[in-house]
């Protein structure tokens, strides 16, 4: 074969190599794309009526103690209970978002794996323990 017939064949097979790791970067991407909208629509909407209920919550307490005179302090004591149920939230969704999953995970394998196979490694290729080296 001549240099030139090699070089198509090697572009040809790195054509083919992108391609498919194009192919899965857009899978990975349309079922990131799906979760995220299903999780932000279902939060959206658990949020709305998590809001309807606590103003409810509060018109009721309020309307109790209003001939009362401690109406201020159930009031008060409303606030500091939202207050802290609302920073509890943002703890727990700042700790979530840490421990996400880092997206497109398959595809950045995928180009390691490549990346290795082009300098002449490979992952699965580990040197195999003799008997007696101790590593038994």
């Amino acid at each position: 074969m001549s240099v030139k017939q090699n070089l198509s064949a090697v572009a040809g097979g790195f054509t083919a190599l992108l391609k498919t790791r194009l192919e899965l970067l857009s899978l990975e991407l349309s079922e990131e794309k799906g979760r995220l909208l299903s999780v932000l629509l279902f939060g959206a909407i658990g949020l709305l009526f998590l809001h309807l209920a606590l103003t409810v919550v509060a018109i009721l307490v309020g309307l109790f103690f209003w001939n009362t005179e401690y109406r201020y302090i159930a009031l008060a004591v409303l606030v500091v209970v939202y207050a802290l149920v609302g920073l509890g939230c943002l703890l727990l969704m700042k700790k979530h978002l840490g421990l996400a999953v880092t997206p497109f995970s398959a595809t950045i394998d995928a180009l390691r794996d490549d990346a290795d196979a082009l300098r002449g490694r490979s992952r699965s290729a580990q040197p195999v323990a003799k008997k007696g080296d101790g590593n038994e």
